[in-house]
C-alpha cells in the first residue's frame, strides 16, 4: 500500500541515510522490517560499510545514476527498508539521495524511522501532525516559521495544517522488543 515514509540512519552526529520510501510505511510494514533487520544484522559490518561506502550524491551524480536505475536499487522509491540490507551487503560505493526534508510535511510523510547509532536507539515518528514541534524534537529544524508566525497565520486563515513528523517511541538497540511488543508499544503511544 502507498504509505510514504522516511528511513534514516544517524552516526557521528549526521544523517548517513535519509531514504524516501513509497510503500508500506506502516509500523507493521517498514517499521517491522527495520526491527527484524536490527535483530539479525552484523552491526560491525553495517557500520563499517556505512562509513566506507555510503554518502549522499550530488544532484549531477544522482541524475546520472537515475538514468540506469535498474543498476542502482538504492535510488528507487520501492527499496524502503531493503536499503539497510543493501548497505550491509555492499562492496561498492553507494550514492544515496538525501530525502531528510521529506519529514517536514507530515501529510505526505506518514511515518519516519531513525536508527541513531550515537544514541543507540531505533526511533519511530508519526505523520499527520497538526501540532507545532517543540525545539527538542529531532525534526524541529524543518519547521520554517516560528510558533508566533504560525499563530498569526492561523488568525489570518493562511496556515499550513501539517508540521514535521512527531516523535512516537524510542527503543534501545541493545534490547529491542519482538515484533508483537514493538507494534503494541507504538500503538499505545498513538
Amino acid at each position: 500500500m502507498g504509505t510514504r515514509n522516511l528511513i534514516c540512519v544517524m552516526k557521528d552526529n549526521e544523517y548517513k541515510v535519509a531514504q524516501y520510501g513509497q510503500w508500506d510505511g506502516y509500523l507493521d510494514g517498514q517499521g517491522a522490517n527495520i526491527l527484524k533487520f536490527l535483530t539479525t544484522y552484523d552491526k560491525e559490518k553495517f557500520l563499517n560499510n556505512l562509513d566506507k561506502y555510503v554518502r549522499f550524491g550530488t544532484k549531477e551524480e544522482l541524475d546520472e545514476e537515475w538514468k540506469q536505475q535498474e543498476l542502482y536499487p538504492e535510488l528507487s522509491r520501492d527499496t524502503g527498508s531493503e536499503i539497510l540490507k543493501i548497505i550491509q551487503k555492499t562492496k561498492k560505493n553507494l550514492l544515496l539521495s538525501n530525502s531528510i526534508d521529506f519529514a517536514a510535511d507530515s501529510l505526505f510523510c506518514e511515518y519516519a524511522y531513525v536508527i541513531d547509532f550515537d544514541k543507540n536507539t531505533f526511533e519511530v515518528y508519526k505523520g499527520f501532525n497538526h501540532v507545532f514541534l517543540d525545539s527538542t524534537e529531532r525534526f524541529a529544524f524543518l519547521v520554517k516559521k516560528s510558533e508566533d508566525e504560525h499563530i498569526l497565520d492561523k488568525l489570518t486563515g493562511d496556515i499550513e495544517d501539517y508540521f514535521p513528523v512527531k516523535f512516537l517511541k524510542s527503543f534501545d538497540l541493545d534490547s529491542l522488543p519482538n515484533r508483537e511488543d514493538f507494534l503494541n508499544e507504538c500503538k499505545e503511544e498513538m
